[in-house]
């Protein structure tokens, strides 16, 4: 079941071309539908879709999603919905995880956190939350400086494959990134980041974005050509593929392993 805000915009015509690709179940006609914008969130599933083509090819088994700044839970319902239908078509385990404050954004640190966009309190979890609708997502509450540390100490977590990320703030975007610090992740991880807008390069989730290349060996980079081919098919790609970036892990074992690019094979 799709997310309130995404069954609102979710059009009749659209919901038709869903319910008969149930009929034929397949990698290129779900893509087909992502790169048409016919699916609700298409971003969300564009992320599932190229995490678990990556995995499959690699022979992973499981994989885990994670989204951060997950608030009312409805982008992580979406998630599972959009989780059913590609667990099927790459026979692949898909674990999902959501890193939320709870107590709305926390008090800002200084001008990184874009304190001209954002309030502390904004955003607090309401008694409309949909976390009692999930049935596969494991929420984790806290501030992430600590729930990030608590969770990679754990040793049952399927290897990170994708990250949605609506942390806002410089300093939590900050903290959530240090995930990819972990061994157990893809080579390649793909990374949705959801408010870069009127960011500067040292400020808000761009600047920490900046800042972890700058610390790290691994980086976190724009993919190239990436809006303008998907805007080919659909008009509003040319903004929502700007906000993909993949996390490269260069001294992965299976970095320079041979895989086939979605696009070429399946268009």
């Amino acid at each position: 079941m799709f997310s309130n805000s995404s069954q609102k915009y979710f059009s009749l015509l659209n919901r038709l071309k869903y319910s008969l690709y149930k009929f034929n179940i397949s990698e290129r006609n779900f893509f087909k539908l992502i790169l048409n914008g016919s699916l609700p969130r298409p971003h969300y599933a564009l992320g599932l879709f190229l995490s678990a083509s990556l995995a499959s090819q690699l022979n992973y088994k499981k994989i885990s999603i994670i989204e951060f700044g997950c608030w009312e839970c409805e982008g992580l319902m979406d998630l599972e919905h959009y989780t059913n239908d590609i667990e099927k078509i790459f026979d692949i385990k898909i674990e999902i995880y959501g890193f939320e404050g709870g107590e709305g954004l926390p008090a800002p640190k200084d001008y990184k956190d874009r304190v001209y966009q954002f309030t502390e309190g904004e955003m607090k979890i309401s008694n409309r939350s949909f976390v009692k609708n999930l049935k596969r997502s494991q929420v984790i509450y806290g501030d992430f400086k600590k729930t990030v540390p608590e969770f990679l100490k754990r040793k049952d977590f399927a290897p990170i494959a994708a990250l949605f990320n609506d942390a806002d703030y410089f300093f939590s975007t900050q903290d959530s990134l240090k995930i990819l610090n972990h061994k157990n992740k893809l080579p390649k991880v793909f990374l949705y980041f959801d408010d870069l807008n009127f960011s500067s390069s040292q400020t808000g989730e761009l600047g920490a974005i900046n800042d972890f290349n700058i610390k790290n060996k691994s980086k976190i980079e724009k993919i190239p050509e990436f809006a303008e081919t998907m805007s080919l098919f659909w008009k509003k790609w040319i903004f929502l593929g700007k906000r993909f970036f993949i996390h490269h892990d260069f001294h992965h074992d299976l970095y320079n392993t041979r895989y086939h690019n979605p696009f070429y094979k399946n268009l």
